[in-house]
């Protein structure tokens, strides 16, 4: 036989569904906090990361200024010592 719906039951069902998104939101709110710190780490990560990239960058930048000064003085003397040789052969 089934049982009829009453005011009481009514209430004690409102009230299980109400305790019970109570509970819901506080683990989502749990959760909430869990991933914010998790999503925090990780951009902190990235930001090192950025920073290191951009050191190597800066590294690198200064490299090939150097390499590329050296191969200016090294054409500049080919140059003068192909100057100096057509020069002798006149």
């Amino acid at each position: 036989m089934r049982e009829s719906w009453t005011d009481g039951r009514m209430d004690d069902l409102n009230g299980k569904v109400d305790g019970l998104g109570l509970e819901i939101r506080a683990e989502f709110k749990a959760l909430r906090g869990e991933m914010k710190a998790g999503f925090d780490k990780v951009d902190e990560r990235f930001e090192k990361s950025e920073i290191r990239i951009d050191e190597r960058f800066e590294k690198m930048d200064e490299r090939l200024l150097q390499v590329y000064q050296t191969m200016l003085a090294f054409c500049g003397v080919a140059m003068a010592a192909l100057i100096g040789f057509i020069a002798t052969q006149i």
